[in-house]
């Protein structure tokens, strides 16, 4: 008889007799993990740290967790198929004496033992799911990527813009082609010339839209309101283009946005921001978020976002009074130090723009969703590293006179997938197989010939 095997998991609790402020403090000391980490794992709750250990060692990394206050649970498992162990080191000297379990990293090996959760005794007799984290990686680097912008910076300007299409195509493959997940890699699809005639159209309706305005106002401002009204259009063509080409593991991504919601989203609620001296500006950028993400699709599974209208809103309510308060100590300090004053104002607007980022982002993935919660996603941006992030590749493109913009470009691809996790209540291999499936039997032609991205 095969020896039994567990999965350990947190239950994201303290304890009785442990203060939980101090039980995460040791948790991330323990496993040198950052206080938001932390704090994420413990929020969830029932997150699997170790998978597919003998029963021996999983007592031994369940003592060392109680003894720090975390309760612990030992879930016990199957010996059929393969899973995917997360792979956890310790950090300190203790950790390894006492066989504590360690911290995730970004590192993943295979084990042929399974991740199958099933009873082995009468005491358990269901099935039980636990979440797993899949991490995103991004395999970029700086001065491969300089190499590529800059070909394509110069072919564009010697072809006079036509080989601007076939920028756009090696750019994208590059960043999708170095993001990874799951260790399978995205795909862009986009053919150039796909791309060209939409640009050629674009090109042809900007000029001849310049040429009727000066020559014939009133024929312009017809026109102006002619493009008001095809902008969902538009929007749609765009947004369904860039969905159906991309893929990751050969399934494709899908839009399937209608017009009136997306001229509600688009034109009816922008102008409503406007109306109302940017009051309503908060919902119009929240609506077109919700509108994107819940008509996209990977295969046949659906995208939802979860709604947090108040939260988004209040991100802006905050950062309206940090403008005022900004303001009102610029305007004190101009009084007696007008460079002072200068800088307090700069300062305050690149937070802002942090501020404002920050939170909105790490809302919308937070409250994102795929497949009705089957897999959800976990976003831990930060006020103090994006902050840095920003500062530095804003000084030193300044500083090569815009040279260093592919490094910048590679540095922001990282971060954002170095903060953004995808956690899944069920098996991602099995649901990607489904969703092969479900594509092949739906039978739809993915052909691009008449979608067309619009964008100059």
């Amino acid at each position: 008889m095969s020896e039994s095997r567990y999965n350990i998991v947190i239950s994201g609790a303290a304890l009785e007799g442990f203060e939980p402020s101090q039980v995460k403090e040791e948790f991330a000391k323990l496993f040198s993990l950052s206080e938001v980490k932390t704090q994420k794992m413990f929020n969830k709750g029932n997150v699997v740290i170790k998978k597919n250990i003998a029963q021996a060692s999983a007592h031994k990394f369940k003592t060392a967790l109680e003894r720090i206050g975390v309760a612990t649970q030992l879930i016990p498992i199957n010996n059929e198929s393969e899973v995917t162990t997360l792979k956890l080191e310790p950090t300190s000297p203790d950790a390894t004496d006492t066989a504590a379990p360690t911290p995730i990293n970004l590192r993943k090996e295979t084990s042929k033992e399974s991740s199958g959760l099933k009873a082995t005794n009468n005491t358990q007799p269901r099935r039980l799911s636990l979440p797993s984290t899949e991490q995103f990686f991004f395999h970029g680097d700086g001065s491969e990527y300089f190499r590529i912008w800059i070909v394509n910076i110069l072919l564009t300007i010697l072809t006079l813009g036509i080989y601007s299409a076939w920028a756009k195509v090696r750019n994208t493959q590059y960043f999708y082609g170095n993001t990874e997940i799951g260790d399978s890699r995205f795909a862009y699809l986009a053919k150039p010339m796909t791309i060209l005639k939409g640009r050629l159209i674009a090109v042809a309706v900007f000029v001849l839209y310049s040429l009727v305005t000066n020559l014939y106002p009133a024929a312009g401002l017809a026109m102006s309101l002619l493009l008001l009204i095809c902008l969902p259009w538009i929007a749609i063509r765009s947004l369904r283009f860039s969905r159906r080409m991309t893929a990751w593991r050969n399934i494709r991504f899908d839009f399937d946005g209608k017009a009136w919601p997306a001229v509600q989203v688009f034109i009816l609620w922008p102008i409503a921001g406007i109306l109302t001296v940017g009051l309503l500006m908060p919902l119009a950028i929240y609506k077109q978020s919700e509108y994107i993400i819940n008509n996209s699709c990977y295969g046949t599974a659906r995208f939802k976002l979860n709604p947090c209208t108040k939260e988004f809103y209040m991100i802006f309510v905050r950062a309206a009074g940090m403008i005022i308060l900004a303001g009102v100590i610029g305007w004190l300090l101009s009084l007696r130090m007008p460079a002072v004053a200068g800088v307090i104002w700069l300062v305050s607007y690149l937070y802002l723009f942090v501020f404002i980022s920050v939170r909105s982002t790490n809302l919308i993935f937070d409250n994102g969703t795929l497949r009705n919660g089957d897999f959800y996603f976990s976003s831990s941006w930060t006020d103090g590293s994006y902050f840095k992030l920003i500062c530095i590749n804003s000084l030193l493109t300044m500083l090569t006179l815009g040279f260093y913009h592919p490094w910048a470009m590679v540095r922001t691809a990282d971060y954002n997938a170095e903060h953004l996790e995808l956690i899944a209540q069920t098996d991602l291999d099995n649901f990607v197989a489904g969703e092969a499936r479900n594509v092949s039997a739906l039978g739809e032609e993915m052909g691009d010939v008449f979608d067309m991205e619009f964008g100059i």
